[in-house]
């Protein structure tokens, strides 16, 4: 009797592990046919072309693939950016240009840092370009998530540098935006009161990070749809425009 038992709780969870792995195949090709067809309809290019290359195999087929166990990441050159380091990238990305600039467009995925698993999970669609020789800094508006990163921060122990903007230069920059580097004088120095202006008056929603390398926009969400990406590659565009 114990052993019949045994057997089907067995059964269950092997019929529970085979339905998640099946569910997983079904949305990565479903959201890989998505993206294939957005990035060929606007003339992009996908990051991993081996995803378009597998389109016509089954869910089941694409998700055994070894060539597609072994893909570019987003994050590549960017892991150095909190939390570019410590998350999950989308494989599904596209490069498109904008004003001749190569720009790697995809979703990120935080998951909770905290060992009771509070905190939650946070998506993330990102844009990156490249530019060389940028002061390193984050910026962004005072939000749930940034408290959440904060808190993680200080329970890892890693240190942050806030700089407050001079009123006279943005007044409202302070209340609205938080703003983190540790060279105050370069960033200030890039951040004009132009471009100070423009992330103010615009009410940015995302958060701007950059390294040596690369220009970094994101904001909370997922790209699930033409109309997200659309909306979201326009986004980029007016960033880079008047903050590059």
């Amino acid at each position: 009797m114990f052993f019949a038992f045994l057997a089907v709780i067995l059964i269950g969870f092997g019929y529970s592990l085979v339905s998640v792995f099946v569910n997983d195949a079904r949305r990565f090709r479903r959201q890989a046919l998505l993206v294939s067809e957005y990035a060929a309809k606007r003339g992009y290019r996908l990051l991993n072309p081996a995803v378009q290359e597998n389109l016509s195999n089954s869910a089941i087929e694409m998700f055994r693939n070894s060539s597609l166990r072994s893909l570019a990441k987003g994050s590549e050159g960017i892991v150095d950016i909190e939390p570019f380091g410590r998350g999950k990238d989308d494989p599904l990305a596209f490069v498109c240009t904008i004003r001749s600039r190569d720009v790697t467009v995809f979703n990120f995925t935080v998951f909770s840092q905290r060992p009771d698993g509070a905190g939650g999970t946070i998506h993330y669609r990102v844009g990156k370009a490249r530019a060389e020789h940028l002061p390193r800094f984050a910026l962004g508006p005072r939000s749930v998530v940034h408290s959440v990163e904060h808190l993680v921060d200080g329970m890892i122990g890693r240190p942050t540098s806030t700089i407050n903007v001079d009123p006279q230069v943005s007044s409202d920059f302070n209340k609205h935006y938080w703003l983190e580097a540790q060279d105050r004088n370069a960033v200030l120095a890039f951040l004009s009161p132009g471009k100070l202006a423009f992330i103010a008056n615009d009410k940015l929603r995302g958060d701007v990070l950059t390294n040596s390398g690369y220009f970094v926009y994101r904001e909370t969400g997922e790209l699930r749809s033409e109309d997200d990406c659309d909306s979201f590659v326009a986004t980029v565009d007016k960033v880079i425009a008047h903050l590059l």
